[in-house]
């Protein structure tokens, strides 16, 4: 059968129309209780999955910092005792805390700093 003829005879039989509202001939009623239904089967899932997987997961994740923050910790202590009750000077490395367009308007360091963590980058800029 050659293409055109095909296409004719497709053409020639009639071709319903399937609607979303006539395609699984469910009343408007009976898809809100499917949808409700479905909604309350995923929100019981979520729910399991929150309480059974999320919440162990965070707990176990809060333990874990902890330890490591307590290891940290020690170690600062450590160097603290070691070091005569200061923490050793960091290594003056030429590409940390550049400053391509000069100081801040308030000084060499951020207003983030930290004396107890960060560099005092004024006591270098003296030197």
């Amino acid at each position: 059968m050659s293409m055109l003829a095909r296409r004719a005879v497709l053409r020639a039989v009639p071709r319903a129309r399937n609607f979303a509202a006539t395609a699984g001939k469910t009343t408007y009623r009976e898809q809100q209780e499917a949808t409700v239904a479905h909604a309350a089967e995923t929100t019981e899932l979520w729910r399991k999955i929150s309480f059974f997987v999320c919440l162990p997961a965070i707990a176990v994740c809060t333990l874990w910092v902890r330890n490591v923050e307590a290891e940290h910790e020690a170690h600062q202590k450590h160097l603290i005792e070691e070091n005569g009750g200061k923490l050793p000077e960091p290594p003056a490395y030429e590409y940390l805390n550049r400053r391509a367009a000069g100081p801040f308007p308030w000084g060499m360091n951020t207003l983030f700093f930290n004396p107890k963590v960060n560099k005092d980058m004024s006591k270098t800029d003296e030197e």
